[in-house]
């Protein structure tokens, strides 16, 4: 069951992924590996839905440092990349998921949490998760993605007329709810704004009668997603890979 649920998280993250690719025709998939090329966006531009033959890691390796891939790679942990010398690693992040039947209470929803339903809302969460995570998002792409709710529902966080938050919640063919890109901005660190957009979302799971929603947590949120009752499988990490001298 771990192993299953584990293979799970995994793909509702490259179902996401593969969703935006194709929604913004920049998706390139192949029986080996799939890839987003973007200009304006450091999100999603990565190759991710790797085989794990060592030979394609270095094809990947080989096209990427050739302009033809992206230079971020995607990856279940356990893999030949830790000590390879033509990638660093970015980040590593926790799979987690909730079972969400065991979810009895109704969280208290925060008034300050507003779905994204206009461009001008899109543009936000844009900048709002580009300072969050300290990354390039693009505005044209979240308002591509937001149009279709029963697919992907956004959410930003304001208060006294600042964006402080957001998070987004994407419903996969498997009956699972993934949860992305919560993030809270320097100033707004600290007062409970994660915790709360990451309710909202549970929320709109339990409404969408999903099974279980699932995430991909830093090692620090790792603690403030337990309280939540989310448990840990196995992790997965991000990559650069390092330009041809």
């Amino acid at each position: 069951m771990k192993i299953k649920m584990n293979d799970e998280i995994l793909n509702n993250l490259y179902e996401f992924w593969t969703y935006i690719g194709e929604k913004t025709d920049k998706l390139d998939e192949n029986k080996n590996y799939s890839s987003i090329s973007l200009i304006n966006s450091d999100y999603p531009n990565r190759v991710f839905s790797v085989s794990p033959k060592k030979e394609i890691i270095s094809e990947i390796i080989d096209l990427s440092q050739k302009k033809l891939l992206p230079n971020i790679i995607t990856i279940p942990k356990t893999n030949d990349l830790e000590n390879h010398s033509q990638v660093e690693l970015l980040f590593r992040q926790m799979n987690m998921a909730l079972e969400l039947k065991m979810v009895e209470a109704t969280f208290e929803m925060d008034e300050n949490i507003h779905q994204v339903r206009s461009r001008e809302n899109a543009f936000s969460f844009a900048e709002t998760a580009s300072e969050a995570f300290g990354t390039r998002v693009d505005g044209d792409i979240i308002y591509l993605i937001s149009k279709d709710a029963s697919k992907v529902r956004m959410f930003n966080y304001t208060k006294n007329g600042e964006y402080l938050g957001c998070g987004i919640v994407f419903f996969d063919s498997n009956n699972i709810a993934g949860f992305h890109m919560i993030g809270t901005i320097p100033k707004g660190r600290g007062q409970g704004i994660g915790t709360k957009i990451t309710e909202k979302l549970i929320m709109e799971a339990k409404t969408n009668k999903n099974e279980y929603c699932v995430l991909h947590a830093s090692l620090m949120g790792e603690k403030i997603y337990k309280k939540l009752g989310f448990v840990s499988f196995e992790e997965i990490e991000t990559y650069q890979i390092i330009e041809r001298q």
